[in-house]
């Protein structure tokens, strides 16, 4: 009998989307307020603010959630990057998670921001607290739940403690003008840049 060669070829597994977390104000949207956190930070050292500096504001009255909306509407508009982040989502290369530290009650101004600019199929989850739990302490367990390599934040009191809290998970910082001096590793002017490192770190075109 004649021996005959398979024509089956041998399919090859197919590779697991990057699981990457993103804040939103400041990193998703661009926010030209951020340039004030670095004066935040300086005031809470000099304890002219008297709150700890990884404890942030979550308003309770009327009047100062009316305040606090008003302040997060300069995110009016998506950050460069953007495309770049549905690109590498649609061809299935990153899987990316919303991880706000927004308080609570503005969880349906981000639904409609996210609608608005087309954003709301990109995600596989939106991660709001439901509890005002401090953003530090929630992007924390949030990124332990659900395993995130790579963690994209402006805040830098937060990348700090969270780059301190984890081994094999990577942040990466968007700084600003103020605080660029700041020595660290991965720092980047904008979302474009990261997920271009990001790509290339993961070897994504």
């Amino acid at each position: 009998m004649t021996n005959h060669q398979s024509s089956f070829k041998t399919s090859q597994p197919k590779s697991q989307p990057i699981r990457v977390g993103f804040d939103f104000d400041g990193v998703i949207m661009y926010n030209p307020l951020r340039i004030i956190r670095p004066l935040m930070s300086f005031l809470k050292i000099k304890r002219i603010v008297k709150r700890k500096q990884l404890v942030f504001f979550h308003p309770k009255t009327k009047w100062q959630k009316i305040a606090w909306w008003l302040a997060h509407q300069s995110s009016f508009i998506p950050a460069p990057g953007i495309n770049q982040l549905k690109s590498l989502v649609n061809t299935g290369k990153i899987e990316a998670y919303l991880v706000t530290g927004r308080s609570t009650f503005l969880g349906t101004d981000l639904k409609q921001k996210l609608k608005f600019f087309g954003l709301d199929k990109v995600f596989t989850k939106v991660l709001i607290t439901e509890t005002n739990e401090q953003p530090h302490l929630f992007k924390e367990r949030i990124i332990n739940q659900h395993q995130l390599k790579y963690f994209v934040e402006d805040n830098w009191d937060i990348v700090s403690y969270l780059s301190s809290r984890f081994d094999k998970s990577h942040f990466f910082w968007i700084y600003n003008m103020i605080d660029k001096s700041i020595k660290y590793p991965q720092k980047y002017p904008n979302l474009s840049s990261a997920l271009k490192k990001i790509a290339k770190q993961e070897g994504a075109k």
